[in-house]
């Protein structure tokens, strides 16, 4: 009989399947199309189910720690609250559930219409279905990654996906193929992009690669405990990065050279505060001394100095035009910031309908915009507008829990930090990022740093607590939580 650290082979087709969707999300324009994220919202959906049937029929053991426990119900909370946001049934049940005033205007003008909180429910509806589909990653990648080997295969999937999209999008920029699925490009050109066709989406994604290589890379290193033991590991990694632990070293260095050349300025800040907290984060569980630090953070400066000089020229040519877009008088971005807090403002409790954002800006906008925000470059302030301020500080307090259990796990576990310890960077990375951009919001984006962010909550969980669980298999197995 196997121990329930071991995989079960049914979960193990799930698992293998959750692999192959992550694999394909990038593909047809990071699922970014109405018929794309409807078939990667139906495939998670089915694999959730089959997850559920598989662990009824040959049960693995389940822990879910209580922060991950909070960030569902905070889901749960959001996705209730967008329902009633469509419903229009429930306007008028309580003073704050008022429709939205288009729908006044639009009875005072004589059509007949149902009003709802929303502005839009149609978009709220299909909004829902992809935040529903990114919560189902995270389920999966939670439930299946309890078993160390599986987040290991998870991650090295990770980069290796990674890895074969940014290999595709470097071969076209050195080519000069200027192609997007077999299409010319229209934006972007010039750009490493692969599959996607906004530069910081890819930048993003490889990002989230990136890290994963990283820590994978630097897994050994991590498991050091003394100066002694540090040393020998350190002499160890070094013999085996010409060796077994080449690819690494070689997708390690493709990942980060596409980062670079999609020339996006927030991905490049993003990914190297990532990487600036991962460094830190792995030399404090190491425990080294000060002239190991010192001598860390000389390489690593090096390293990176030299990859951005050679590969981020132009990205650093265009941070030199960032106050250029600061100007509240033309139709920057800054200008989009001012016109979402306005909207705030009117409906604050409310929103004005998840997903509703593009309907919002036209209905808000002035004479200083010649072009149409369908997005507004500032993840948390767009969900504030389109939910409202308490279901946004909801919508984010999940992740917030899950990467406070991720940085536990950092120094609690013993072994197989590197979960958590990715996770905590590809957090920060793509917080940072969205307040900037909307690179969360594309499903291939969002899918893999679910992913990733549910096997590193998995492995948070501290080794003496799991030992306990194993312990108590020659028992009945009780129903799976």
């Amino acid at each position: 009989m196997p121990t329930d650290r071991e995989p079960r082979w049914p979960q193990s087709v799930v698992f293998a399947l959750l692999i192959a969707l992550l694999a394909w999300a990038p593909l047809p324009l990071a699922s970014n199309r109405p018929w794309s994220w409807a078939l990667l919202s139906l495939v998670v959906g089915l694999l959730v189910l089959a997850w559920a049937g598989a662990n009824l029929a040959v049960p693995e053991r389940l822990r879910i720690p209580w922060p991950v426990g909070l960030a569902m119900l905070s889901g749960v909370l959001v996705l209730a609250w967008i329902w009633i946001q469509v419903r229009p049934d429930l306007v008028g049940l309580h003073p704050l559930l008022e429709p939205h005033p288009v729908w006044r205007t639009a009875r005072d003008a004589g059509l007949q219409v149902e009003p709802t909180i929303a502005l839009d429910p149609w978009n709220a509806r299909d909004a829902a279905m992809r935040l529903l589909a990114y919560f189902g990653v995270f389920w999966l990648a939670f439930a299946l990654c309890q078993q160390a080997k599986r987040a290991r295969r998870l991650f090295l999937a990770v980069v290796v996906i990674g890895t074969v999209y940014a290999t595709y999008g470097l071969v076209l920029h050195f080519t000069g193929l200027e192609w997007l699925l077999g299409e010319e490009k229209t934006w972007y050109v010039g750009d490493v992009t692969a599959t996607f066709v906004n530069r910081n989406h890819f930048a993003t994604f490889a990002n989230l690669a990136l890290f994963a290589a990283l820590g994978l890379l630097l897994e050994t290193v991590l498991a050091a405990r003394g100066m002694a033991d540090l040393r020998r590991r350190t002499a160890e990694l070094l013999s085996r990065l010409l060796g077994r632990r080449s690819p690494l070293l070689v997708a390690t260095f493709v990942l980060a050279t596409a980062m670079l050349l999609t020339h996006s300025r927030g991905g490049m800040l993003s990914g190297l505060v990532g990487v600036t907290l991962l460094v830190p984060l792995l030399l404090v569980a190491t425990r080294p001394g000060w002239r190991t630090v010192l001598a860390s953070v000389a390489i690593a400066t090096i390293l990176g100095g030299g990859l951005v000089a050679w590969s981020g020229a132009t990205t650093l040519e265009r941070l030199d035009a960032i106050a250029g877009e600061t100007d509240l008088q033309s139709g920057t971005r800054f200008a989009a910031y001012e016109l979402a807090l306005r909207a705030v403002a009117d409906r604050p409790w409310t929103g004005h309908g998840y997903g509703g954002f593009e309907q919002v800006f036209y209905a808000y906008r002035d004479d200083r915009f010649r072009t149409v925000f369908d997005r507004l470059h500032n993840t948390p302030l767009e969900h504030a507008v389109e939910l409202g301020i308490p279901a946004t500080v909801l919508l984010y307090s999940g992740p917030l829990l899950i990467f406070g259990l991720c940085v536990y796990g950092v120094f609690v576990r013993r072994r197989d930090q590197v979960y958590p310890l990715v996770a905590t960077a590809a957090t920060v990375c793509v917080a940072l990022h969205a307040l900037v951009d909307f690179s969360l919001q594309i499903p291939a984006v969002a899918v893999t740093y679910a992913a990733i962010l549910g096997a590193g909550a998995a492995q948070s969980i501290p080794s003496t607590s799991r030992k306990r669980v194993v312990a108590d298999t020659s028992e009945p197995s009780p129903a799976p939580a």
